[in-house]
């Protein structure tokens, strides 16, 4: 009975491991093993030319005889030193081209982890420069509100006090550039905690926002909503929708660790629950 080592057999009938492994489970055939190396996975010639004929597959050339692993009846004039030097030579190349196999995997895998590992880095890096970003601008947008003694009371107040000012002769409108229409989209919407000791809310595309908190406009305008910053009396985050569902999280990164939080789904975004999240945040920054 000749036996043809796993590879011997790919090489023969033209394809691969894996699709071997296929032939044989829908021929109903296994592997069996080498009388003299268990390592070894073998068929006879008998299976492989079935398989060939199975799948209409021409055999090409046999590799030569060290390669294939013959195991005929041993005569009893042979010498067992010679059986086992041609075993040996037959078990040497599978197994060195094995192991070149692995080793080029291992290098795969080993550049792949490192390419997502300096992703991950950049995808933090480019938040936190955004952040940055979205802070100056909303502190040159405080600047240019009206300052007048006594606080106003109420959001309507800040309104009100905008349309007493005197209107200046309208002006010949330019239409926007593409650039600028993109640069107002990525501003994400802004909730913060003023000077006045007022919460203040900033769309990007309608300017400051004049109905109260916790209101049911406030509710529809976060439902309308796929991210928005909070800065708070306790603490700041930028909070983000996951996919097309209501429920909402908060995130901050602090040394490069991004640091994320349960904030709730939308109906329960209260002040309150935003004031709570952004403690919480930043107590566990300032602990590590």
């Amino acid at each position: 009975m000749t036996l043809i080592a796993q590879m011997d057999c790919c090489t023969q009938l033209g394809i691969g491991p894996k699709t071997l492994r296929n032939w044989l489970r829908h021929a109903d055939m296994q592997f069996c093993t080498h009388p003299t190396d268990g390592r070894l996975k073998c068929l006879t010639r008998e299976q492989v030319q079935r398989l060939a004929t199975l799948h209409a597959h021409p055999l090409q050339m046999a590799p030569d005889p060290p390669l294939a692993l013959l195991e005929e009846t041993t005569p009893p004039a042979s010498s067992p030193a010679q059986e086992n030097k041609a075993a040996l030579i037959s078990v040497t190349s599978p197994s060195a081209e094995e192991a070149e196999w692995r080793k080029a995997i291992h290098g795969l895998e080993a550049k792949v982890q490192t390419l997502q590992e300096h992703l991950a880095q950049l995808t933090i890096e480019l938040l936190r420069e955004r952040s940055e970003r979205y802070e100056q601008r909303l502190s040159a947008l405080e600047a240019l509100l009206p300052q007048r003694v006594g606080s106003p009371s109420s959001a309507q107040e800040l309104v009100s006090i905008v349309e007493q000012r005197p209107q200046s002769p309208p002006t010949a409108t330019r239409p926007l550039q593409p650039a600028e229409l993109l640069t107002r989209s990525r501003i994400l919407p802004r909730i913060e905690y003023g000077a006045q000791g007022l919460y203040v809310l900033v769309c990007p595309q309608e300017g400051v926002l004049s109905f109260p908190i916790d209101s049911p406009e406030w509710f529809d305008w976060l439902a309308s909503l796929a991210s928005f910053r909070f800065l708070g009396q306790q603490g700041r985050f930028t909070a983000y929708r996951e996919g097309q569902t209501r429920t909402w999280k908060a995130y901050r990164a602090f040394h490069g660790r991004p640091h994320r939080r349960y904030l709730g789904i939308t109906d329960r975004l209260t002040i309150v629950r935003m004031e709570h999240v952004a403690a919480s945040l930043q107590s566990e920054m300032t602990s590590s």
